[in-house]
């Protein structure tokens, strides 16, 4: 069993009324499918790896796995075994590269960005296929986290291709957009994104930064960001607490009859 899959039993809180055992193990094979450590398609470990993992009996094995399969993040196949779920279906208008702090301006809202994590890194491999990288390149991940008048308004993660936008590692996110950023540090314009609309279970992690019950449904937004000369410079994911939406209008070309 590769080494990944060890030692998960000090990860869990024994004897919690108001966290069951199984959504604790649920919790933490959701937060590898939403870091990409498992992406679509994966064969995740079996049944029996899983009860090695944490040490637990087989019935809470399968509970955590149910509730996952319920989410859509797991599909299991007779006799094959539990894999993560394939890519839904992309919506078609999205080609226009959502600049989050642009929005936020033209809405006249003041917001506060808090790096909450920046570092060099090599990508997960998914990514590194998204940003047209080796496995090996290096990438700038990001997270952030937008606030309003003190609330959640976004928590955003994303990876750029450092050998299109080598001087990224030096700005200060603080105070720029990384849309912003990217087009200063490749002296290229950002022309279009492909874009994968969402609905996710919070989950332990993401609802701490949006302050919201782990199992609350909430919106999550994939964005590949592509440059005018076509090179892809970002990968993100955006996540967005209970009550918010998006809004966007969508034109008509003009030679279309």
């Amino acid at each position: 069993m590769p080494e990944i899959y060890r030692n998960l039993r000090h990860l869990l809180v024994p004897g919690s009324k108001m966290n069951p055992i199984h959504l604790q193990i649920a919790d933490l094979l959701r937060e590898r499918i939403y870091s990409k450590a498992w992406p679509p398609s994966t064969r995740i470990p079996s049944e029996n790896d899983l009860v090695k993992m944490f040490g637990v009996s087989r019935g809470t094995v399968r509970k955590a796995l149910k509730s996952l399969v319920d989410e859509g993040l797991l599909v299991q196949r007779h006799g094959k075994g539990t894999f993560v779920a394939g890519l839904g279906i992309t919506h078609a208008s999205g080609d226009r590269p959502l600049s989050f702090a642009e929005s936020l301006h033209q809405q006249g809202k003041e917001f506060v960005t808090q790096v909450l994590e920046k570092r060099v890194t090599t990508p997960p491999v998914e990514v590194a296929e998204g940003l047209g990288l080796d496995p090996r390149d290096p990438s700038l991940f990001v997270r952030r986290l937008r606030t309003v008048d003190g609330s959640p308004v976004l928590c955003q993660e994303s990876w750029s291709n450092l050998l299109a936008c080598p001087g990224l590692p030096d700005v200060d996110f603080t105070t720029t957009s990384m849309f912003d950023a990217v087009q200063t540090c490749s002296g290229r314009k950002i022309a279009r994104s492909h874009m994968r609309y969402t609905a996710r279970v919070a989950g332990k992690e993401h609802a701490s930064l949006l302050d919201c019950d782990e199992a609350a449904a909430v919106l999550m937004l994939e964005q590949n960001i592509c440059l005018e000369d076509g090179t892809f410079i970002e990968w993100s994911t955006t996540w967005f607490p209970p009550g918010q939406s998006l809004t966007g209008v969508v034109e008509q070309p003009r030679n279309s009859e």
